[in-house]
């Protein structure tokens, strides 16, 4: 039998297995709504961080460390939603541009990577009918047409961005920024410089092991990076945080089919990621779907997930252990 959507609508899953993995994204779904998981963010403390920083009108510095799929995209949206949030707060109407230099887009070319993000910040105005004035005009073309060997020095730089941020201000706007997969400190160094006196939001995202496109922050480097922002280190979720996931991200008919203690059990000794417990939550939903040759809806024992048919399941299949990162193989 294969698993098809009909076959989730006898959990009352209208959308759906809810275990896809993806980045959320609040500014475009607000149900894109990001978890603590029994401690495995502070919310409360990067939302503080970044309610001063917007009441302030000054920048909001985030780092977020982690291995691959740990939630740093998703972390760095919901700084996002919430510095849109704040701002709104005080001013309605207020809108957010983003502007996200993806993982591929990363060199170890710090100047190209804030010149590519200012310049960006002129297609925005434009995009959103917003007159560039003649000074800034001529910065930004005079930022694109420079040869890199005359490149403009982070004070020029940080020229641009505070006059692009007052024009943004001034029709009730502001701009942040994302830099995923940061693979040079300069880019931290030189952007915190850039961007010093602009009202933004500044996430930059970095990977915790070592491999050549990483950049490799020693204590030094993070202590003076919290001298101006906020650090976030994201850990391997524990068996009772992945219990917790497998509950608040399910959206059927409750309650969950998911035993929680079963799912401790399961997971004990095995941590891994979010992203790759969202992979596993996913395919034992699936599984438990095409065992079930009943028409009975949920709730019934026949989609129940309790601990035995746990246990039996991850054990079943040798390829839900390995030695890769976060515990299981992905």
């Amino acid at each position: 039998m294969h698993v098809t959507d009909a076959r989730y609508e006898l959990y009352g899953l209208r959308s759906g297995n809810p275990y896809a993995g993806r980045p959320l994204d609040p500014l475009t779904s607000e149900d894109d709504r990001l978890l603590e998981l029994e401690g495995f963010i502070r919310l409360a403390t990067i939302e503080a961080t970044v309610k001063g920083a917007a009441d302030a009108n000054k920048p909001a510095f985030f780092l977020i460390t982690g291995m691959g799929n740990s939630g740093r995209t998703s972390l760095a949206n919901h700084i996002m939603y919430r510095y849109q949030h704040a701002r709104a707060a005080r001013l309605p109407c207020f809108s957010l541009v983003t502007h996200c230099a993806e993982r591929g887009e990363m060199t170890h070319d710090a100047y190209r990577t804030l010149r590519s993000t200012l310049l960006s910040l002129r297609a925005k105005m434009r995009a959103n009918q917003i007159d560039v004035p003649l000074p800034l005009a001529e910065m930004f073309t005079d930022l694109s047409k420079r040869p890199r060997s005359q490149a403009m020095d982070d004070y020029e730089l940080q020229e641009i961005a505070d006059y692009a941020a007052s024009i943004f201000a001034a029709h009730d706007m502001g701009f942040g920024i994302r830099y995923e997969g940061v693979a040079t400190k300069e880019l931290i160094i030189q952007a915190t410089r850039v961007f010093e006196n602009a009202s933004t939001v500044v996430v930059f995202t970095v990977d915790n092991y070592r491999h050549a496109t990483a950049v490799q922050l020693t204590r030094a480097d993070r202590q003076e990076f919290a001298r101006r922002g906020h650090i976030t280190d994201l850990s391997p979720l524990s068996a009772a945080q992945i219990a917790a996931l497998a509950d608040h991200r399910w959206t059927g008919r409750r309650p969950s089919p998911f035993d929680s203690e079963g799912v401790c059990k399961a997971f004990h000794e095995h941590p891994c990621t979010i992203g790759l417990a969202l992979r596993h939550l996913h395919r034992l939903l699936d599984t438990r779907l095409r065992q079930y040759d009943g028409d009975e809806p949920w709730p019934t024992d026949g989609l129940r997930m309790d601990e035995d048919w746990l246990l039996l399941n991850m054990r079943r299949d040798e390829t839900w252990y390995g030695p890769g990162p976060g515990g299981f193989r992905g």
